[in-house]
Order: structure tokens, then C-alpha cells, then sequence
């Protein structure tokens, strides 16, 4: 299983916007990774989203568009 969260503030547009392209991009990675994944989110106080896969910080911000965050995910997850 492949653990994909985002930490950051419930009211922060960037954050908010990561975590439903996930959530909409989570049947996708399942088939491109041949694994489950997970989505989670995590409250803190950053400035920034930030994107950990499988506990790993990975991107900070909001990538720009979701095919660079399918290219950040496949990319921590082959490492």
C-alpha cells in the first residue's frame, strides 16, 4: 500500500485543491502503481502544502497540473 497524504491548513485553497485532485486521481495511481492507495490529510500550520508519500516529504506548493503530481507520486514511489 502506497500512503499518500497532504499536511497543511483545511482553509488553505492549495491544500484543499491537492487533496481533491488526489482523491479524484486515487483509482488512477492504484492501476499505475499495481498498488492501494491511500489518501490522507494532516493539519498543521505550513505556509505551503506539503505532499509526503509513504511518510516522505516529496513537494512543497501545489504542482501545476495534476499530470506533474501523477510524475511526483509514480517518481517517490519507484525510488
Amino acid at each position: 500500500m502506497v500512503r499518500v497524504e497532504v499536511a497543511g491548513r483545511r482553509d488553505d485553497y492549495h491544500a484543499w485543491t491537492l487533496l481533491k485532485w488526489l482523491e479524484e486521481l486515487k483509482e488512477f495511481l492504484e492501476g499505475e502503481l499495481n498498488e492501494q492507495v491511500e489518501v490522507a490529510f494532516r493539519e498543521t500550520d505550513s505556509s505551503y502544502p506539503i505532499l509526503f508519500v509513504d511518510s516522505k516529504p516529496v513537494f512543497e506548493g501545489l504542482p501545476g497540473e495534476e499530470g506533474y503530481l501523477i510524475e511526483i507520486i509514480r517518481s517517490s514511489v519507484k525510488r
